[in-house]
């Protein structure tokens, strides 16, 4: 060998050894990366960073909850479920009655559910303390389409504000616990057999998760004045609430003493001062003609003598703001729209009962003296 090939020899050996180490650094690089980098590319989504349904078993002792009403208290429970990647889960859980209408006329209430925070820790439920629960309410398909109608009402208010309830739709299907699992396919508990479902059902954001987003506190308060409620914000609420006519509700004080609101959760900067800007959050629209459940009759105190009828229930001090929310509600109407024709959950008859109540509702809004009159000038 000569000279000449002897150096082209080396710069090949050489070459060679240098891809080999540049290979073995990227394998131990690989090798030895921070084990939660791999972790995140296998993690499910947050709960409420998805739209899709999650399919669920709960198995609890549905027959006791169901039957004593005066008990409200929690009875343990485990969730079975399916995420996104199609991996399955089991989870411990406790399960109990809520609610107010909706305990006295449902013959399976709403439930709120309570985790270990530990045990869903790597879980789609990462994160979760306690959840609210929206049931079917009653074995009949004209129970579970009111609360698709309500958990489209959530939708609605979704696309208007971030300061709002994300929600997530499931298919649920509820065990008695103790039944031998080759009775999952039984029909209703509720006539002595062991199960429930698959059936509609919605969990709906905590409050604190809300604040979080904007980096506020969730408040316990006695009572506010309409003047710490964020103007924009307070008018879209009103107005978002004229649309679905619902008039359950209050946002500055309470129907007990000392606590506030009804139907609606406050945020805001915690410790509060006198000027500091608030927020209110609504809840439970299953009283609103929109849902238009044959349980659900008008409050005391307001000039109606249906649901379905709209009245205007803002505050005049946010009257200031109302053509800004007008406007916003008029951008997303045919969003609005979309959620309903596309909600294959929805009977035929409900979506256009649905989408023809919104229609009118929009009437009032684009026209003028329509609106002066049943909104600007019915304000409190």
């Amino acid at each position: 060998m000569n000279m000449r090939q002897a150096v082209i020899s080396g710069s090949r050996v050489k070459t060679s050894n240098d891809l080999m180490g540049f290979v073995f650094v990227c394998m131990l690089f690989m090798m030895l990366a921070p084990a939660r980098y791999a972790w995140a590319d296998t993690k499910p989504a947050r709960l409420f960073e998805r739209e899709d349904t999650i399919e669920v078993l709960i198995t609890a002792p549905w027959r006791e909850l169901v039957r004593d009403s005066r008990f409200q208290g929690s009875y343990p429970a485990t969730i079975e479920f399916t995420d996104e990647s199609g991996k399955t889960g089991t989870l411990e859980l406790t399960v109990e009655r809520r609610g107010i209408t909706r305990q006295r006329v449902c013959k399976i209430p709403p439930i709120k559910i309570r985790f270990d925070k530990k045990a869903v820790k790597g879980t789609t439920f990462r994160g979760q303390k306690s959840l609210k629960m929206v049931t079917h309410c009653e074995s009949s398909p004209r129970y579970e389409q009111y609360y698709i109608l309500e958990f489209l009402a959530y939708r609605i208010y979704n696309l208007l504000t971030d300061f709002s309830f994300k929600v997530r739709p499931l298919t649920a299907t509820y065990l008695q616990a103790g039944s031998d699992s080759d009775e999952k396919k039984g029909s209703s508990f509720f006539k002595k057999k062991t199960s429930e479902g698959p059936a509609f059902a919605f969990l709906i954001e905590e409050d604190k998760d809300v604040a979080n987003r904007h980096d506020l506190k969730k408040l316990n308060v006695s009572k506010i004045r309409t003047t710490q409620l964020d103007s924009y914000e307070a008018a879209l609420y009103a107005l978002f609430q004229f649309l679905i006519a619902n008039v359950d509700w209050a946002a500055t004080v309470g129907p007990e003493p000392g606590k506030c609101c009804h139907n609606t959760k406050l945020i805001g900067p915690e410790p509060t001062a006198p000027d500091d800007i608030l927020y209110a959050i609504p809840y439970d629209f299953d009283s609103s003609g929109l849902v238009d459940s044959e349980y659900a009759l008008p409050p005391d105190g307001v000039p109606i003598r249906s649901v379905t009828q709209r009245y205007y229930r803002g505050y005049c001090t946010h009257n200031r703001s109302l053509e800004g929310a007008r406007q916003k509600m008029l951008a997303n109407e045919q969003a609005i729209y979309r959620l309903f024709e596309e909600e294959a959950r929805l009977d035929s008859k409900n979506r256009g009962k649905a989408l023809g109540f919104l229609e009118r509702g929009f009437a009032v809004l684009k026209d003028d003296a329509r609106f002066e009159k049943e909104i600007v000038d019915r304000c409190r």
